[in-house]
């Protein structure tokens, strides 16, 4: 990849050490950076080894929250999450502000900065992952504590490849051996040609195989790391894009606890909006503090319509789609986090005390404080709870999806009347389940790639909508897929370009 990349790698490395070292295990006297003699000394020992690590993985989790240049659309992992999910059905955008092209869907080419974006901050954080690994790894450790942050790494890793081939390729099935993305897994400063879609994802299941791993394990009380829960979460997620539903279930059910009646967030949770690292139906997530916040640039800045001084909430409203509004039951908790003057008139009076500008529709789903300091959620239970229940669907055990269903939206979104009864074939089935990921992980990036991976294009002329930019996508259409970025092109003589 490009020495540049590498460059920006050394520098996660290092924040991570000034960040992360605690005196109790470095040397007091090195206080600006650990020596590699000292780190020799450390990884000699498999307590100071873990902290070693775990204070280099500080660096890159902190990456995935920081700004990544002077654009405000440039704030990690959700900037990436905010950017795909203007690109489909269930979002509109009101306004003209940041995210506007990708609303348009139209921001995918080569010498735009989108693209750009995801490759240089996706590729950065798997180069500072694969010089720890090399650091520290020269086989796979046997000490719990050790192999606990192993994982992380390795768990991370295929995180990030799951965004890149997904947004630079098209999707698995019927494509495996179509262009892919390029595989960097050593520290060279190698110029890679890009990969098959199923070698990125043979590689992704190879990382990932972490989680059969009796020592790697999910850390209830801390949902800052990417354990084994959020191993075996995005496990579900790479075999629903290649239709192994049997594995599907398998790891879904590993990332809830091994219940088909998990702990899902508590309706009075969903409509207070709360976003916080504590909740315990995150699996994933950063505590956002005074220090942390990029205010402006900012998840909070662009979904939260309650500020008026912010980008959401100044003009650019973010709304729910009416379509997929209206199929949310009138008893369904969820059908308050949107403003609807007609159906509840005293809440959207409330909603408007902090807004009085709100359109009906507007979304009240992420309301955080004046410093932004809400948390930022990248992985609830709720994700692959739904795709263990689409699993059941796909499995034909459509009497497990029903009552799965049932624990969701009757159980933990108050919906009494919710009657699944009239749904008796596996299209029915298919159809609610993939309704009732689209509006309960509304706003929280899963959304294109699903549309994506259900091989379903998107109708914005739809009867009913109320999109401000309509348009309709096919599926498979080369809208799904961003091209690669002018300067990889240009540096990478073995790159080749998507259309």
């Amino acid at each position: 990849m490009k020495k540049e990349i590498k460059k920006i790698a050394s520098v996660v490395l290092l924040s991570a050490m000034l960040v992360g070292c605690a005196k109790d295990f470095f040397d007091p006297e090195v206080n600006e950076y650990v020596t590699e003699e000292r780190k020799k000394e450390l990884r000699e020992n498999p307590q100071s080894q873990e902290k070693l690590v775990a204070a280099e993985l500080k660096g890159i989790y902190n990456n995935n929250v920081a700004s990544q240049n002077n654009s405000h659309d440039s704030f990690g992992l959700k900037a990436i999450d905010v950017g795909f999910d203007h690109m489909g059905l269930d979002l509109v955008q009101r306004g003209r502000s940041w995210f506007i092209f990708d609303y348009n869907i139209n921001n995918k080419q080569a010498n735009y900065r989108r693209p750009a974006f995801l490759w240089n901050f996706l590729y950065k954080q798997i180069s500072a992952i694969n010089t720890i690994l090399k650091e520290n790894f020269t086989t796979v450790p046997s000490d719990p504590g050790v192999f606990q942050r192993y994982g992380e790494l390795k768990t991370l890793r295929a995180i990030y490849y799951y965004y890149l081939v997904n947004s630079f390729a098209k999707t698995y099935q019927g494509n495996e051996g179509g262009l892919g993305v390029p595989l960097m897994l050593s520290t060279q400063n190698e110029k890679l040609p890009r990969a098959t879609i199923a070698q990125v994802y043979d590689q992704m299941l190879q990382d990932l195989s972490v989680v059969d791993s009796p020592n790697f394990r999910t850390t209830e009380t801390d949902h800052t790391d990417a354990d084994k829960a959020v191993g075996a979460a995005y496990l579900s997620k790479i075999y629903a894009c290649k239709g192994e539903w049997d594995k599907v279930e398998q790891y879904a059910l590993i990332a809830i606890g091994e219940t088909s009646t998990p702990t899902l967030t508590p309706s009075g949770d969903v409509e207070a909006g709360k976003w916080d690292i504590n909740m315990p139906s995150w699996l994933w997530g950063f505590d956002i503090t005074k220090e942390s916040t990029t205010f402006y640039n900012s998840f909070y800045s662009h979904m939260d319509n309650s500020m008026s001084d912010n980008y959401a909430g100044g003009g650019s409203f973010r709304l729910i789609y009416k379509n997929l509004y209206d199929k949310i039951g009138v008893g369904d908790v969820r059908k308050k986090l949107f403003v609807n003057s007609t159906l509840f008139p005293t809440l959207a009076r409330k909603y408007k005390q902090l807004n009085p500008n709100l359109p009906e529709y507007a979304s009240m789903k992420y309301v955080t404080n004046s410093d932004f300091t809400g948390d930022y959620c990248f992985l609830r239970i709720e994700d692959p709870f739904l795709l263990y229940i689409e699993a059941l669907v796909e499995s034909g055990n459509l009497t497990g999806a029903k009552a799965a269903l049932e624990h969701l939206v009757k159980t933990y979104r108050g919906y009494a009347a919710y009657d699944l009864s009239t749904l008796t074939t596996k299209e029915q089935l298919r159809e609610e389940v993939r309704t009732q990921r689209r509006i309960e992980l509304w706003g929280e990036g899963t959304a294109f790639f699903d549309w994506k991976r259900w091989n379903v294009g998107i109708d914005r002329y739809e009867a009913g909508s109320n999109h401000i930019f309509k348009i309709a996508v096919p599926a498979g259409d080369e809208k799904w897929t961003y091209q690669i970025p002018k300067s990889e092109m240009e540096s990478n003589p073995n790159m080749v370009q998507n259309e």
